[in-house]
């Protein structure tokens, strides 16, 4: 394995770490479901009786068969990497309530859940769920990626309504609102960093050609 891949499957690693802390230390140990595929495991398990992890592979399966063949080969292969690993981290890591005080739960962990989305976004990869359709919203549609997010999460907000109330479904809602406002400021920032390098860059080379003449 070269330097590239094995930095590349890292970075994958550390987006899927993130998502899954968020989930196993912020928002489920306070009945928060609020995004992802891991999420929609929770629900159906609470609801249905079945193994949450089981859900997860099979949405992940199906969601990697679209990414077949709508999606570049390049975002599969790293979507596929990404998909498996997700469902064994979670599996791995540990579900306690880091915070007790709901309000910061919600909030850290739907911070920590788009930094984990972002950082996948960013090297083109995902860890597979529902994070696929954003993808295929925006190639397909034009969709930007954070209201892809809140779009395709919408049904966990039905689930909650189905299998809780109409106070988890709003919670829901307010997690994944959240998650879709950290993303479009991760992605402004980063357009904002690309646009002063690329400034400092044209000056730089400004400068360079005045001392050449």
């Amino acid at each position: 394995m070269n330097k590239t891949r094995l930095k590349k499957q890292s970075a994958i690693l550390l987006g899927v770490l993130w998502i899954c802390i968020a989930l196993n230390f912020f928002l489920l140990p306070h009945s928060i479901a609020s995004a992802g595929v891991g999420s929609i495991g929770y629900l159906v398990e609470t609801g249905w009786q079945i193994n949450r992890h089981l859900i997860v592979w099979t949405i992940n399966l199906m969601m990697l068969a679209l990414t077949y063949f709508l999606l570049e080969r390049h975002i599969f292969f790293n979507t596929l990497f990404g998909s498996l690993s997700f469902p064994i981290l979670l599996a791995l890591l540990p579900e306690m309530m880091l915070i007790r005080f709901y309000g910061f739960s919600l909030v850290f962990g739907s911070f920590f859940f788009s930094l984990g989305i972002y950082s996948l976004y960013r090297i083109n990869a995902s860890n597979g769920g529902v994070t696929i359709p954003p993808l295929i919203l925006e190639k397909y549609y034009h969709i930007h990626k954070a209201k892809g997010v809140f779009l395709t999460n919408l049904i966990i907000i039905v689930l909650n309504l189905l299998i809780f109330s109409w106070k988890e479904a709003f919670i829901s809602a307010l997690s994944i609102y959240l998650i879709a406002f950290f993303m479009r400021c991760l992605l402004k920032l980063e357009k904002k960093q690309v646009e002063e390098i690329s400034r400092m860059t044209s000056e730089l080379n400004n400068k360079n050609s005045s001392s050449v003449e």
